[in-house]
Parts: structure tokens; sequence; C-alpha cells
């Protein structure tokens, strides 16, 4: 594998399968997650209706999509304006980006409920002392943005991020709606938690201007990536 950039906060590398993989540092410093957060609930103890309601690790096949998504965010509004600061040009544009690992001590787990034989499935990153929980990959693109920040804090002591639970000010649906991650012509279930409260996709994709002005995102990708570490 060629790296093509590295700073404090990841490195990528590349593959000649137009394939890239966004190295996260596993320093626990850099996360803000603590591994006594997982879900402790993990056997599929019957209850008295004979029903299940446990976590087990997720499946590789949904930790490499959430994996996927992630490297995608990161590959488009981080890694290419660090690529372009220090004159770095990829030979050609990926195909996949991933995400190599997620941040230390965030874990994914999958959370069964219901009929022991069909139960429920729902999937949630744990790890955050901040954020009980992320419900979808898109709920933690900007929380991850945050961390290789730095996490900066408020002077309330509280997160200086842009997610919807530390923020606050706007619903996953706005978020979502702003980055263009929504598809109404298509069933996402992946998206199943970026609904409106009527449980309604948006019917525009909003343009680029609603980005910039409806929703007012720092733009962590033009600090200096030296200060950042």
């Amino acid at each position: 594998m060629e790296c093509l950039i590295k700073t404090p906060r990841y490195e990528v590398l590349s593959t000649t399968a137009k394939t890239m993989f966004i190295v996260l540092p596993t320093d626990p410093r850099t996360s803000d997650a603590d591994a006594s957060r997982a879900p402790t609930r993990r056997s599929p103890t019957r209850n008295e209706q004979g029903l299940v309601n446990y976590y087990e690790e997720a499946e590789q096949s949904v930790d490499r999509m959430w994996r996927e998504k992630l490297g995608r965010y990161l590959y488009d509004y981080v890694v290419k304006d660090d690529m372009a600061r220090q004159g770095i040009r990829p030979h050609s544009k990926p195909d996949k980006v991933y995400l190599a690992n997620f941040p230390p001590n965030y874990t994914l787990w999958v959370h069964k409920k219901g009929d022991p034989h069909d139960p429920r499935r729902d999937h949630y990153l744990y790890g955050s002392r901040h954020v009980p929980q992320f419900r979808s990959p898109m709920e933690f693109c900007l929380h991850l943005q945050w961390l290789l920040n730095g996490q900066p804090m408020k002077q309330n002591g509280k997160p200086d991020c842009r997610c919807c639970y530390c923020d606050g000010t706007l619903r996953q649906g706005d978020i979502s709606s702003a980055f263009g991650w929504y598809h109404p012509n298509r069933r996402d279930k992946d998206r199943k938690d970026d609904k409106d409260k009527d449980g309604k996709r948006p019917k525009n994709k909003p343009t680029s201007a609603a980005l910039s002005t409806s929703i007012p995102f720092k733009d962590y990708t033009k600090l200096n990536p030296a200060s950042s570490s």
C-alpha cells in the first residue's frame, strides 16, 4: 500500500485497486470513548413471555458498511482539503474509501429484541462519554470529525461538536438533508433514524446553498492540521 498523506490526526493508505483506507490513531487520548460504556446485557436469556433482549457484536458486513460510509465522509470533507493544502494529488478518484478502524474504545453492536427466532435488529455504536450511542453512520460523521479536530470544548464544558446529540439545535434529518444523504426514491434501512417525526423523508434534495446557509457548520477542514494534533 502507498501512503498518500499522513497527519497527526490520520493517515491515508491507497491500494492499486482504487481503494483507500483512512487509519486513525490508536492512542486512547484521541478518542472520547470508554470501553466500559459498551452494552453489558449480552446473554440471549428469555423473559417470562419467551422474548429476548440482548446485544451481540455487529456482523462483519455491517461493520464494513459503517466504516465505508464514515470513510467516504472523511475523504470528501477532510482528506481532500488536507491533500490540496499540501499539494498532493491522488493518482485517481477512489472507488471505495474505508475507515480502517473506529476511534479507540468505540465498538459496534447489534441489539436483538423480541422473538428469539426472528428478533428485531438495530445497530448502535457505543463508547462515547458524551453520547449514549450513535444509531447510524450519519449520526456519527460530525462527531468523528470533532474527534479528529482535537475534541474542542465549549466554555460550559460541553463538546464543541455539531452532531445532533452534542449540539442539540438540529435534528439528524436536517443534517442528513443538508449533506444530501436522503434518497427519497429508495428504501434504505440504514437511514431509518433520519426520518422526520411523521416518518416522511424530504421531497427535494437540498442545494449546496442550503448547506452553507441553513446549517452553520464549522469548517474543520480549514484548520491548520498541526494545531489539531
